[in-house]
């Protein structure tokens, strides 16, 4: 119960390949990866960074990575099959983790994601952040300054772990900036 809401389970659909003739099929969600994760998870959240708790769960899918880049980029870099400059589409897909869809209510996880470290449950944290933002209907003045915050809850997840964003993602206190800037007027 959240807020005196029952609510089912999360659901992890495994979302087959562009050029896979198979139909998309639900994923038993691991032990790991049930209610009571995520209601810790938002309740941590909640509790760290104020942040208000959603009557629903998103509903969380695990998608190829070009799938991934492709929401990010919102269809910017083709995830399939077509011509890309060198290097262009690999690098968007190392550069985006996971992606959360407001309209959908859904975290878009990498095919093999587990969740059965601190490093891959702090990807979940930082999309859950932007659940509760959506759900809570939380505004920021710019996508860099929503950013902020999830990747902060991300840095804290991890530090509870003796870990980081730069050691484990790659992320310095530069890119961070970069990703996270203040809005432009």
């Amino acid at each position: 119960l959240v807020s005196g809401v029952a609510q089912a389970g999360p659901r992890i659909t495994q979302v087959a390949r562009m050029d896979d003739q198979r139909p998309a099929q639900q994923v038993q969600s691991p032990a790991f990866l049930g209610q009571a994760l995520l209601t810790a998870i938002e309740t941590w959240l909640s509790a760290q960074f104020d942040l208000p708790m959603a009557q629903t769960y998103p509903r969380i899918e695990l998608v190829p990575a070009a799938k991934i880049a492709a929401l990010r980029y919102r269809g910017l870099v083709p995830n399939t099959g077509t011509e890309t400059a060198p290097g262009v589409q690999a690098a968007s897909e190392r550069d985006v983790v996971a992606v959360y869809s407001d309209a959908a209510h859904t975290i878009y996880l990498p095919e093999g994601w587990t969740g059965s470290t601190a490093v891959e449950l702090s990807v979940l944290v930082h999309e859950m952040v932007h659940h509760l933002q959506n759900t809570g209907r939380v505004t920021y003045e710019c996508p860099q300054a929503r950013e902020k915050l999830a990747y902060m809850a991300q840095e804290r997840w991890l530090a509870l772990f003796g870990r980081s964003l730069e050691q484990d993602f790659e992320l310095d206190g530069f890119s961070l900036l970069v990703k996270t800037r203040a809005c432009s007027m």
